[in-house]
C-alpha cells in the first residue's frame, strides 16, 4: 500500500464523530446557538444525549477509486476515553486513541507513536455524545452564514472556531431535520500536518432514541472515501484497557 493512500485513509479518523460536536469556551451568537440547539434536539434531545456514558459505532468504509476496502470502529467512554480503529485487508489495523492523559496510534506504516499536542486536540474535540450539549464552552467564536443547498436540501451553515485547536469548521444542519448533513474543515493529521477535508451525511439511523450517521462521503485531496455505520451500541461495560497505549 503506498504511503499517499495510507494518507488518504487516515484522513477519516478526523471525521468519525464529527456529528457528536467537541470542547473549549466563548459565548456564540443567539442565531447560531439556536442551530446548534435545533441539532442536539434532532439527535434525541439534551435528556437522552447526557445519560451516554459509554457507546460502540461499528461499520464499513470503502475507496473505490483503488478499490480498497474494510471496517471501521469507534468506542468512547465517559468522561474523555476514545477507541477509533480501521482495518483493511492486506493493509492491517490502524488505531488512533486517547485514555484521558495519553494519546497514540498504531498502525502499519507508521507503527507506535504518541499524538502531538495538536492530534490530541483534534481527538478530543470529538470525545464523548454528551460535550455537543455544551457548544458554548466548545467554540471560542462562530458566526452564522448564508443558507446553501447540500444535497437537495437547504441547509443553516455556520462557521464555528474550535478554542482547542484555533481551527475552522463550516457546518450545514438541514432546515428539514436539523441534523448535520456537511462538515468542511482542516484537522491535525500529525506528521502530515493540517489537510482540508470534507463530509457529508448521507443518511441517519436511529438507536434508542439517538440519531447516528447511517452514509457518510468524505472527501480529501480529490479522493471519496465512503462509510457505512449499521451498529450502535449504548451505555455498554468498556474496559478501560482498550483506551491504553500498548506496552
Amino acid at each position: 500500500m503506498k504511503l499517499s493512500s495510507f494518507r488518504k485513509t487516515a484522513i477519516v479518523f478526523a471525521f468519525l464523530s464529527a456529528p457528536f460536536l467537541a470542547t473549549v469556551q466563548g459565548a456564540l451568537p443567539v442565531e447560531v446557538a439556536e442551530v446548534l440547539d435545533a441539532n442536539i434536539k434532532a439527535s434525541g434531545g439534551r435528556d437522552r444525549i447526557a445519560a451516554i456514558q459509554s457507546s460502540r459505532l461499528k461499520g464499513t468504509m470503502a475507496i473505490p477509486a483503488i478499490g480498497m476496502n474494510g471496517t471501521t470502529e469507534m468506542v468512547m467512554k465517559a468522561p474523555d476515553k476514545l477507541y477509533v480503529a480501521q482495518e483493511i485487508p492486506g493493509m492491517g489495523k490502524m488505531v488512533q486513541a486517547y485514555d484521558g492523559d495519553t494519546g497514540w496510534a498504531n498502525d502499519p506504516m507508521q507503527g507506535f507513536r504518541l499524538l502531538s499536542e495538536g492530534e490530541i486536540a483534534s481527538l478530543k474535540q470529538n470525545d464523548n455524545f454528551s460535550d455537543m450539549l455544551a457548544y458554548d464552552e466548545v467554540y471560542s467564536s462562530g458566526e452564522k452564514l448564508p443558507d446553501a443547498m447540500v444535497d437537495g436540501q437547504s441547509a443553516h451553515v455556520v462557521k464555528l472556531v474550535a478554542a482547542a485547536t484555533g481551527l475552522e469548521q463550516t457546518c450545514y444542519y438541514s432546515k428539514d431535520t436539523g441534523l448535520l448533513v456537511r462538515m468542511d474543515m482542516l484537522v491535525d493529521m500529525g506528521p502530515m500536518g493540517q489537510l482540508p477535508a470534507s463530509m457529508i451525511v448521507k443518511s441517519y439511523h436511529t438507536q434508542d432514541g439517538i440519531s447516528f450517521p447511517a452514509a457518510m462521503e468524505m472527501t480529501n485531496a480529490g479522493m471519496n472515501i465512503n462509510m457505512t455505520f449499521d451498529s450502535l451500541e449504548i451505555n455498554l461495560e468498556i474496559e478501560d484497557s482498550l483506551f491504553a497505549a500498548p506496552q
